[in-house]
């Protein structure tokens, strides 16, 4: 028994990848008393899409799971005569992968906006949950105060779009299908990854650097741009740190785009006026000096930039890059005598209209030619993706969220949340940080380790370090529960 659960007879590892079919439309053909029923196209299987999707799982010996869901009504849930006979459809709807991620039997329409709409509460009940859906879709859910999130997935289609385009929400869901599918990594009955494909309507799609096209050899893709997880330097998981520096030694991204890299700790306007936590969590610690925190962010960056072998570095402008401009901006100085020598020479670069934060690390030492800071108001953007947005501020001064930033940045990746998520062509990734720090103790919490990758055909991939590790051929290992988030 596992979690209370009889355990699988599945032998593990094993992969599986997992997409949806829509039903298709039928039209009435020939005479009353010899009518067909002839598919009309909608709903047809994009069989590039499909046959690229074979050749991964013929490459990695990963099982196909295509899960049948309703075409343009419920009425509608007959497949393809292509697809209706393949033993790879799981017409049940409910597969069990190990004992904390299941395929789900919900039934969501797909023409909804949002296939995770009041679904959150069936997380805690049912573990991880992937659900057949023509959008794809990932939204986590808090686990108790330590664990690990709970996620909602939805798949993505292997199908032509059928929806009834004469009214606002089937023409909504045509232009929102997405073809593509969820990749599970199954280590044993306890762990997984997972991390999403998106396919092109050619059929082509990458994943972890290799591009499938059909019935082809696979071959290399290149990696536009790698957003790592919000940094937060000094509170790094030393694991995570590890797993950055091994993805962008092995995919050699053209760019590096960093998110929060000064974490503030030193200059929290958070913990000012709270005796007991500055002496407990920063006198005590180390961390109240602000020199030594932009000594520990200059060594870092410098050390980014050479891993990135001369290639680009761009310093996104981030709210806890400002902690030192609200510390600044308040004259917090004249009560912080510790700081209050460097913290004077940066307020003069900053009545310049210098980032102290830059200013700070110039003090210290010459700034990689490699590396770009941003500013507030300036766009970074690749391939038609924002990636230079940290995504705290939403539109007309309001705070970021989801629509947000969707509706400022249309394709984007962003930070800040700590919590990945992604709703349609709009991407968020996760925090460099131990999950668990004492801002956040006794608050249930769905923060993850969780990077972005933008390819070069214009897809993009989120890709989660678990323990330290982010695919499955490492062992991993559970550290003890003072580790565990």
């Amino acid at each position: 028994m596992v979690n209370g659960k009889e355990e699988s007879s599945v032998k593990y590892p094993k992969i599986y990848v997992i997409t949806a079919a829509q039903a298709a439309e039928f039209e009435s053909v020939g005479e009353d008393d010899k009518k067909e029923q002839i598919p009309t196209g909608k709903g047809e299987p994009n069989r590039a899409v499909l046959a690229s999707l074979e050749k991964y799982c013929e490459k990695r010996g990963a099982e196909l799971i295509i899960l049948p869901m309703a075409g343009k009504n419920a009425g509608e849930t007959e497949l393809h005569p292509e697809l209706a006979s393949r033993k790879d459809i799981l017409w049940k709807r409910k597969k069990k992968l190990n004992s904390n991620i299941y395929v789900s039997d919900m039934v969501v329409p797909p023409q909804n906006v949002d296939c995770t709409t009041g679904r959150g509460r069936f997380v805690a009940r049912d573990q991880t949950l992937i659900m057949a859906h023509s959008k794809q879709r990932m939204k986590a859910f808090p686990n108790s105060n330590f664990d690990l999130p709970k996620i909602l997935l939805g798949t993505g289609a292997i199908t032509l779009p059928n929806y009834n385009e004469t009214n606002h929400r089937g023409d909504a869901a045509k232009r929102d299908h997405a073809y593509g599918a969820f990749i599970v990594e199954v280590v044993d009955d306890r762990l997984f990854h997972f991390r999403n494909v998106r396919a092109l309507a050619n059929g082509k799609f990458i994943d972890m650097g290799l591009e499938f096209n059909k019935g082809s050899k696979q071959k290399k893709a290149g990696l536009e741009a790698l957003v790592p997880v919000d940094l937060h330097i000094a509170d790094t998981d030393p694991l995570v740190r590890h797993a950055n520096y091994e993805m962008i030694e092995e995919f050699g991204p053209k760019r590096l785009v960093l998110h929060d890299l000064f974490n503030g700790h030193s200059v929290n306007h958070h913990d000012w006026g709270k005796l007991v936590t500055l002496v407990r969590d920063v006198y005590l610690e180390g961390r109240a000096d602000l020199t030594i925190e932009l000594k520990q962010c200059y060594e870092e960056l410098c050390s980014l930039a050479k891993a990135m072998k001369g290639k680009e570095v761009i310093v996104v402008a981030s709210n806890h890059n400002e902690f030192l401009d609200k510390y600044l901006e308040a004259v917090r100085l004249k009560d912080d005598p510790l700081n209050a020598y460097m913290a004077s020479q940066l307020m003069a670069k900053m009545m310049e209209g210098e980032d102290p934060v830059e200013a700070g690390l110039r003090k210290i030492g010459k700034i990689p030619k490699n590396v770009t800071f941003l500013k507030r108001d300036e766009d970074y953007k690749v391939l038609g993706w924002q990636l230079g947005s940290h995504g705290d501020r939403g539109m007309a001064g309001g705070r970021g969220s989801m629509v947000a930033r969707e509706f400022a940045n249309g394709k984007s990746i962003t930070g800040h949340s700590h919590v990945p998520e992604i709703l349609r062509d709009t991407y968020v990734v996760g925090t460099s940080t131990y999950l668990n720090l004492p801002y956040t103790k006794g608050s249930p919490s769905a923060w993850m380790n969780s990077d972005a990758m933008l390819w070069d055909n214009g897809t993009a991939q989120l890709v989660n370090i678990i323990y330290g590790k982010w695919r499955m051929n490492e062992k991993i290992i559970i550290p003890d529960e003072k580790y565990l988030v």
